[in-house]
Order: C-alpha cells, then structure tokens, then sequence
C-alpha cells in the first residue's frame, strides 16, 4: 500500500514503517492488537476490505556501488527507493527515486542511480543487482514488508457466510505461506551468493548513520501524525503495541540469538 502514498497517507502504515515492528509483532497487532480494525476504518471509504496478503519479512537496505561509510556518503546519492524511507534519506542529502522493476538494472548499469533497494535475497538474486553493485547492506526501512489483499466489501457481503469464513481463513494462511516461502528463498539466495559471488560485500550501516536516519524518521512520523486524526490513531496503535512485542522479542528471540551466538 505504500504505492498509494499519493492517494491516501493512512493506508501506508499497513505496509511496514522504517524502524517498525517485526514480522511476528505485525502479525500479531494485525489479529490481536487492533490493526485489523483500524485497516478496515481507514479503507471503508473505499468500498474496499484489505486483509494482510504475505509479508517478504525483513528487507535489505539495498545495492551501493560504493561503501557508505558516513553521512556524507549519503549526499547526492541517486537511489531508487520509495515511501516513507525515500523521504528520510532525502532530509540527508540523498536524491530518492522510483524506477519500474523491468529499469531498475539498466538504471544501475547504466549509472541512472547509484544505489537501490528491491526485496533481499528471496528476489534480489535473480535480478542481478550483484554484477553491478557489490556492496549489500543491511536493512533498516521495511522490517516487515506487507503485501495485502483487496476485496469488494459490496460483492463480500453477497457470499454466504461460510464462504466469507473460507476466504477469510484462506487469505490469512497464503499470507503465511508467502512469508515461509521467502524466508527459505532469502536463506537459500543468501548461501549462493556467498558461495558463487565472492565480491559482494554485505555490510551495516554504522552506529552514526543509523543514529541520524532514525532521528530524521522519527520528525516525520510526528509531521504525519499532526497531519490527521486518522493517522495519529494508527500511527498511536502501532507505538503502543511495538513498545510491549518487543519488550518480549527482546527477553525470547534476541536473547534465545544473542545466546546462541556467544562465544
């Protein structure tokens, strides 16, 4: 939904937020902590009904040419990556664009842009990007990346209401599927390009960027929140409900990691 960004601001909250919830937290504000009720509020005036419709989970931050090793790096920097982070890397002195997925690796190649965003691994693998750009960094944009299904509420409202259940109940589990699937094609893309391109370089943005993109972040979700009363619940809920998951990310999956990962 972060494609109508010009046409309604509310619905890109359903997509993900830069700094946002993880998959799993998403997933759970959207079936139990109240996301589903403000999705339906802010698309009723469409005559439409949106369910989730499969999540890409965590993306990458996207193909450089050259190591960003600063925030001067970012200056002048031509990439193609739209919504909300667009906007951020702009406040920074990057020159943020959108370019039509069959461009993206003639723009690269052809030094259109210097730097861009796609998926991760799941579908960064089969477009190329690594021939050109072989610097993959870390994401920090699109943590957990929303696809959605769009359904006429009139032509629902005609179904009986055990197909009404059916559908509901079969959207809601292909989202799943297509959250699986791109968990096991990004963990198998990642291995090939480790494996097969010994020049791709994966790197993190450092501490003092990350620290400037998320204060740039942060103005401009209290802009949108100012914007509109809509759009201050959502972004409200969102908060509330991210500050409580994450407490609990935080004592069960990062500590279940940082364990395992110890030395």
């Amino acid at each position: 939904s972060y494609y109508w960004k010009g046409k309604d601001i509310e619905t890109l909250f359903f997509t993900t937020l830069p700094f946002g919830m993880t998959t799993a937290e998403q997933y759970a504000w959207f079936y139990h902590g109240g996301g589903m009720e403000l999705m339906k509020e802010t698309y009723d005036k469409y005559g439409i009904m949106s369910f989730p419709g499969g999540n890409t989970g965590n993306q990458m931050g996207g193909w450089f040419r050259k190591e960003i090793n600063s925030l001067e790096d970012l200056k002048g920097l031509k990439m193609r990556i739209p919504g909300f982070a667009g906007e951020v890397l702009a406040k920074l002195g990057a020159k943020p664009t959108n370019i039509p997925s069959a461009e993206l690796y003639t723009a690269l190649e052809r030094n259109t842009i210097d730097a861009l965003e796609w998926v991760g691994p799941s579908l960064d693998l089969r477009m190329g990007f690594h021939k050109i750009a072989p610097y993959y960094y870390t994401g920090w944009h699109e943590p957990a990346t929303e696809l959605q299904f769009m359904v006429n509420q009139k032509a629902f409202d005609k179904l009986p209401e055990d197909l009404q259940h059916i559908l509901t109940v079969a959207m809601k589990t292909a989202a799943y599927d297509m959250y699986t699937q791109s968990t096991h094609e990004s963990a198998m893309n990642l291995a090939t390009l480790q494996a097969e391109y010994p020049n791709v370089k994966i790197r993190s943005f450092s501490k003092e960027i990350m620290n400037a993109i998320k204060a740039e972040n942060d103005k401009l979700l209290v802009e949108f929140a100012a914007a509109d009363p809509q759009s201050k619940k959502i972004l409200d809920s969102i908060a509330s409900y991210q500050k409580k998951a994450r407490e609990w990310t935080n004592f069960s999956d990062r500590a279940y990691l940082d364990n395992f990962d110890a030395k």
